[in-house]
């Protein structure tokens, strides 16, 4: 790995998968969990310092920034970067090629915000649709409202089928018997023959009676 040397000391950085869950973030203070990408600003005081010794300043992948060096020399040279897994190679080469102080987290925020503000202007938002209409509006251009029936609609039903079937009751009281019916009744008041005849012979005598006085 390439390092960089300054007059405070020599710098080298490297990225890797987490080997324990002791490491902590210096950008955001917690811990990084065992097995997932983190990178690392490597310094040593001189060239005579052991590298084991030398100390190591972690960072989550997604809060690493990207530091001058990287941007100057060849990828393959970014210490731990060839044992990467595909996918991760991807995203580190991403990251690089945005330059100097590039930062995971802050690119994939870009890239949310900016497919949704597009997704924005593309596809307008759905309309919420009201429990209380049906789809006729769309179909025919009248619209047609549910009845939601609350407790004081339905109270309102209940007086109103009282008051419809007392009116049916009044009124096939006062309705007026049928021919059937009347003729029925009629029958029940006829007199007895032997009567009617006695009637019939009275009616005949006054008939003629009128007759002879004229």
């Amino acid at each position: 790995m390439t390092e960089q040397k300054s007059s405070e000391g020599i710098y080298t950085y490297c990225i890797e998968y987490a080997k324990t869950q002791q490491s902590k973030c210096d950008s955001c203070k917690k811990i990084i969990p065992n097995k997932s990408l983190r990178a690392a600003e490597i310094y040593r005081k001189s060239p005579k310092e052991k590298k084991n010794l030398a100390r190591h300043t972690w960072y989550h992948f997604k809060c690493w920034k990207v530091p001058t060096l990287l941007t100057r020399i060849p990828i393959e040279q970014f210490r731990g970067y060839p044992t990467l897994q595909d996918k991760d190679k991807a995203r580190v080469q991403k990251v690089i090629k945005h330059g100097v102080g590039a930062c995971w987290s802050d690119i994939t925020k870009k890239e949310k915000e900016a497919k949704e503000e597009e997704e924005g202007e593309v596809k307008p938002k759905k309309k919420e649709i009201d429990d209380d209409v049906d789809m006729t509006e769309s179909l025919t251009g009248v619209q047609e409202k549910k009845v939601n029936k609350t407790k004081d609609n339905k109270k309102k039903d209940k007086n109103l089928k009282a008051k419809t079937d007392e009116k049916n009751k009044v009124n096939k009281k006062n309705k007026k018997p049928a021919a059937k019916e009347v003729a029925h009744k009629s029958k029940e008041i006829l007199l007895p023959k032997q009567d009617q005849l006695e009637l019939e012979s009275i009616a005949k005598e006054f008939k003629a009676l009128k007759k002879s006085t004229k």
